[in-house]
């Protein structure tokens, strides 16, 4: 449960983004979740670590290069503030906007970007080339080196001191989301996480699931799902199940950019690392998808005054 104490440092980080000309509740949060995920890599790297410690074989998100390593939170925050805006500007924000196959790009000796490379590629090739094109629009717009060290101080205090499990991560997200409260011009609207847990609740999603959200928003609904299966079903599925929690399990369409580069983010941050996302309007002559999923959730607003062909449209959507 985040309390009020823990609000407060959060609204404290909020409050310098504010401060420092970025005012849009939406862009507050995109920056914000950008560092999140990449604090959030340099903790997987070192889980990664601590398995091959022990024998196992991993792949590494990280490049075992002076380079690559220079680019993992643990080794820039404490370092000058104006080291760690450049090295975020210009090496660690571009790599994420290219990170393909769970890995992250390196950089050569003059300082060029270079691509990942997999000889074998295989199926969840197309949804991560789907995040890279999401990304390619990202832009990192915390103005200076003074901003961005109090952002990375603040979160580093949060972590350290406060967020001790990934359900407290998630509570900071709910949140940090729960500041967007007016619906947006295309008709955005945020579910409290109440609602959702209860929708999900009802619907008792399983391992064997294919969950969609056709307007998806920040991915609060499959989070929820995810969450409620990991809870409910975690300690009795197969392999095979797993790899359809990691994989097809979770879909989600949105016509917001910035929605779905959050989603992604979202959705990664709890752990959920191969998510179908797509820019699409699921209710337009563009999807052609029928009777795919077994579950769909959705805020009602989503199918509220459709046209009778269009709310047909949306029938067809789910078996």
């Amino acid at each position: 449960m985040i309390t009020g104490e823990i609000k407060n440092k959060i609204d404290k980080i909020w409050e310098t983004l504010w401060t420092g000309g970025i005012t849009n509740p939406l862009s507050v949060i995109e920056q914000l979740t950008y560092l999140m995920f990449i604090r959030s890599l340099d903790q997987k790297e070192q889980e990664l670590e601590e398995m091959e410690s022990w024998g196992d074989k991993v792949t590494h998100i990280f490049a075992k290069t002076p380079t690559a390593q220079a680019m993992r939170w643990s080794k820039f925050k404490d370092l000058h503030a104006d080291t760690i805006f450049a090295t975020i500007q210009s090496r660690v924000f571009p790599a994420i906007k290219e990170m393909k196959h769970g890995q992250l790009p390196d950089f050569d000796k003059d300082g060029n970007l270079v691509p990942v490379v997999v000889a074998d590629k295989g199926a969840d090739d197309d949804l991560e080339s789907a995040f890279s094109n999401f990304m390619k629009d990202a832009a990192f717009i915390i103005p200076n080196g003074y901003v961005l060290e109090k952002l990375i101080t603040g979160l580093e205090d949060l972590y350290e001191h406060d967020l001790t499990n990934v359900d407290i991560q998630g509570d900071l997200y709910e949140h940090m989301l729960s500041k967007l409260t007016t619906a947006g011009t295309n008709g955005q609207f945020r579910t409290p996480k109440q609602i959702r847990e209860m929708m999900v609740e009802l619907m008792a999603p399983t391992a064997d699931d294919l969950i969609c959200d056709p307007a998806c928003g920040t991915a609060g609904f499959l989070v929820s799902a995810a969450q409620y299966i990991h809870r409910m079903h975690g300690d009795k599925m197969s392999q095979e199940q797993w790899n359809n929690f990691y994989g097809p399990m979770f879909t989600g369409f949105e016509i917001d950019s910035t929605m779905l580069r959050i989603s992604a983010m979202n959705l990664m941050l709890h752990s959920i690392s191969r998510p179908d996302l797509r820019y699409m309007d699921s209710v337009s002559k563009q999807n052609e998808i029928k009777e795919k999923f077994t579950l769909c959730l959705a805020n009602e607003a989503v199918i509220c005054g459709l046209t009778p062909e269009k709310a047909r449209n949306f029938k067809e959507f789910a078996a």
